[in-house]
């Protein structure tokens, strides 16, 4: 991911920026926090189509993003017109004010992208960003490690539980694997809600506008108990960072690894990986859940050039060649129908058997188990606890204390909204 530091942490760059370039053209800044390349070749044809406009790309690394945003859109500052808007963070981006309400495109939009699209920008009955990409997680396996486990790997339409992995992990393990189960996102919300929901655990929110904690119960207690003995057990690593953990899958030290669509063109590159794909696992009597959402674009509500901003947003999500010029270094599924289909017709070709199913894999998560991450005001405050809160615990905290710490903590950070009128908007 593309490390580019903007003076400070305030994100004081570009506040005295011209927005207008020497040639005339209307300048318009792109916040966002993907890997070096992600837009060049839609940045190029929006461009072509649009010579008055030039679109300059500020790429801060994904821990900065939400207080770049905080920091620069909430004081106001015209040098940012669009920005990623992850789809969680929708709410409490729209209720301070930093987004222009896109309602007027709702109908449009709910035409051009696919299923679960829509309401992951919508909140308060108004749709506030632009989908750019869609998201499930697939199992992903290592065919040669299983076989020499005398493991018999799942096809497409065989979906595990969770029960079942952990027993042929070890059984990969024992056969010379370092690892036999490890997650893409480890110690994330969007990763591990799945895993808690599928065992009935619920998402950790309740109450009016979602903000009410709820983590220190059973059902957390039992699903983060299971989480912590993976790793307290060396079945899953320990003290590797989320960045890092599709490169321990791709070296083929692990056997199983939750990940996403966007994994498959890093893992087809990679030299002697022999790996297929499977369904999201579930424990045995819950239901099989997958997470879904990914980028938005959203518009400032302080641009200097909003309708120029605004044809941008919609040439990413709207128009298909525009979202499928974002997935050729990035290669996560456009939420545009039109490009999603070319998406993963591409996706099957270049993937060849480890791929089989792809297609229709994908497109069934979407349409069936997909799960939205809780739409509140607070989710931020909620993400950042509970991810520490994972951390700590694969990493040996006892799991009873820290949730018990975390449901402290969220209650004092989720009083500020539940002051507010009105709060926290479903």
């Amino acid at each position: 991911m593309l490390v580019l530091v903007l003076a400070a942490t305030t994100g004081c760059v570009g506040r005295t920026s011209s927005t207008t370039a020497a040639d005339g053209a209307r300048i318009i800044r792109f916040l966002h926090s993907q890997p070096t390349g992600t837009f060049d070749a839609a940045i190029k044809l929006f461009e072509e189509r649009h010579p008055d406009v030039r679109v300059e790309e500020q790429p801060v690394p994904f821990d900065d993003l939400n207080a770049q945003v905080q920091a620069r859109v909430g004081a106001q500052d015209p040098s940012i017109d669009v920005f990623a808007a992850d789809p969680p963070r929708v709410p409490s981006q729209a209720s301070r004010g930093f987004l222009v309400d896109v309602s007027d495109d709702a109908d449009a939009i709910g035409q051009a992208v696919v299923k679960p699209a829509l309401d992951s920008v919508s909140w308060d009955g108004k749709v506030w960003a632009y989908p750019l990409w869609t998201s499930s997680a697939f199992l992903f396996y290592n065919r040669d490690l299983l076989a020499k486990a005398g493991v018999q790997a799942p096809g497409p339409e065989d979906r595990l539980t969770w029960e079942q992995v952990v027993e042929q992990g070890r059984k990969a393990q024992q056969a010379g694997a370092r690892y036999g189960v490890g997650f893409d996102q480890v110690d994330r919300y969007y990763q591990l809600q799945p895993v808690l929901a599928s065992a009935g655990a619920g998402d950790g929110l309740t109450g009016p506008g979602g903000l009410r904690p709820d983590v220190d119960n059973a059902g957390w207690k039992r699903v983060m108990d299971w989480y912590a003995g993976l790793h307290s057990s060396r079945l899953a690593p320990r003290g590797i960072d989320p960045q890092q953990m599709p490169e321990v899958f791709a070296s083929g030290q692990l056997a199983y690894f939750v990940g996403g669509p966007g994994r498959i063109g890093q893992f087809v590159k990679t030299k002697g990986l022999n790996f297929g794909i499977a369904p999201h696992p579930y424990f045995a009597g819950g239901k099989p859940v997958t997470p879904t959402d990914s980028w938005a674009v959203g518009i400032s509500a302080y641009s200097a050039h909003p309708q120029d901003a605004r044809e941008f947003a919609r040439f990413l999500s709207l128009d298909s060649a525009g979202a499928l010029a974002t997935t050729g270094k990035q290669t996560l599924p456009p939420a545009n129908k039109v490009a999603y289909d070319r998406y993963v017709d591409q996706t099957v070709k270049s993937g060849g058997g480890s791929v089989t199913g792809f297609k229709e894999l994908l497109t069934r998560e979407l349409d069936t188990t997909a799960r939205h991450r809780p739409r509140t005001v607070g989710y931020v405050d909620f993400e950042t606890t509970i991810n520490k809160t994972f951390s700590d615990i694969r990493n040996g905290a006892d799991v009873a204390e820290s949730l018990r710490t975390a449901q402290e903590r969220l209650d004092q950070l989720l009083q500020r909204y539940r002051d507010l009128e009105p709060a926290g908007n479903p």
